[in-house]
């Protein structure tokens, strides 16, 4: 591998299928997708950007995020960037005091502190056969009544699941339910506050499971 993550990682099959993902990006280049456009076409289905003022947030899976800057100029506490590959967190970096740098395993790296909002996007597609590691360690970091936030392609799709099998890269994602993703989360001591399926561009699609390229989950730790 070009990059080296071996001592950042728990060594495991599936996570060298994520590492291999990203072994041919060493010259990684970060390009800001619209903050405003985030917002109106993805976060603002779920939730308003005001939620994250005054809160702690950690984002799995944060390497070359386009979020970042949704959560700082909304006036976030303090913002924790975690990715398994160091260089893709170098790529995104912010120039902010908030802006704290997590490289490693988001199973194994030390957290500072308990935090209000854990957030993925994109991300926990590719730990489904380690979810409920991820679960327990996502309800361990937060806060008594924090918040985990994610979206993830919906397989209930078919055109998310004829993308998954016409990528030809290493490819960890694995197909799973949102439904059943939704119920793991329950079993782990969490209320599943949103489950909403969606196209970007295509408002018609928000709410309908076969038309939804994607998914946004939110639950809340009891």
């Amino acid at each position: 591998m070009d990059f080296e993550v071996k001592s950042l990682m728990r060594t495991s099959p599936h996570t060298e299928i994520i590492a291999a993902r990203y072994a041919d990006q060493a010259g990684i280049k970060f390009t800001q997708y619209p903050p405003d456009l985030l917002v109106k076409r993805y976060l603002g289905k779920l939730m308003s950007p005001a939620e994250f003022s005054g809160k702690t947030i950690l984002e799995i899976g944060a390497g070359c995020s386009d979020y970042t800057t949704v959560f700082l100029s909304n006036g976030c506490e303090k913002y924790y960037a975690n990715d398994l590959i160091p260089q893709r967190l170098e790529a995104s970096r912010k120039n902010d005091s908030r802006y704290v740098a997590l490289p490693g395993n988001f199973l194994e790296v030390a957290l500072p502190e308990p935090v209000d909002i854990v957030f993925a996007c994109l991300t926990m597609m590719f730990v489904i056969p380690m979810l409920d590691d991820f679960i327990v360690r996502i309800r361990d970091s937060l806060k008594p009544g924090g918040v985990f936030i994610s979206m993830d392609a919906n397989y209930l799709c078919p055109l998310s699941i004829y993308r998954r099998f016409a990528d030809r890269k290493p490819n960890p994602a694995r197909l799973f339910s949102p439904h059943r993703y939704a119920a793991a989360f329950r079993s782990h001591g969490f209320d599943v506050e949103s489950l909403v399926p969606f196209t970007a561009p295509a408002p018609i699609a928000t709410g309908n499971w076969l038309l939804g390229t994607t998914f946004w989950l939110k639950v809340r730790k009891k």
